[in-house]
């Protein structure tokens, strides 16, 4: 059981970490300085999200839980390389981090639905909210990024 708890939340620390990389590489894609802004400010909070779960504390019965999840179901079917990434183009990217965002989205919803305490809860739902607002971001430089090439 223990193992298996600590499988998901390092699975969550490695997506965080590999999150960062992939923004920090992305930036030599990025067309604009506000692109590569917006990239690097998505690479720094990865990292806050890194530090949040790395110093998270569970019980026993929440890591039981969570021993329930299927990691599996987080990951993405198209993962790409981190070497490979910067022989990208920036679409392609933008393609690839929105739908990183939205697994991560899920992966801590089905996570804080499994938290008996009121402040873990609020922990991943800050989570969410983080998660959801990089895809919101990246959703709307993908718009933009298209409309404007197309």
């Amino acid at each position: 059981m223990e193992k298996q708890y600590k499988d998901i939340i390092e699975f969550a620390v490695d997506r965080e970490l590999n999150a960062y990389d992939f923004y920090t590489g992305a930036q030599k894609r990025a067309r604009t300085s506000g692109a590569k802004s917006m990239l690097q400010e998505l690479a720094a909070q990865e990292l806050k999200h890194k530090q949040r779960l790395e110093a998270l504390h569970l019980e026993e019965d929440v890591m039981l839980d969570l021993s329930k999840l299927d990691i599996a179901e987080y990951t993405d079917s198209e993962s790409i390389e981190t070497d490979m990434q910067y022989h990208l183009e920036y679409q392609q990217i933008l393609l690839i981090a929105i739908r990183r965002e939205k697994s991560s989205v899920r992966l801590y919803t089905d996570i804080k639905s499994l938290m008996k305490e009121k402040e873990k809860q609020q922990l991943f739902e800050w989570l969410v909210k983080e998660e959801q607002s990089h895809y919101d971001r990246l959703q709307k430089e993908y718009d933009t990024y298209v409309l404007t090439e197309n």
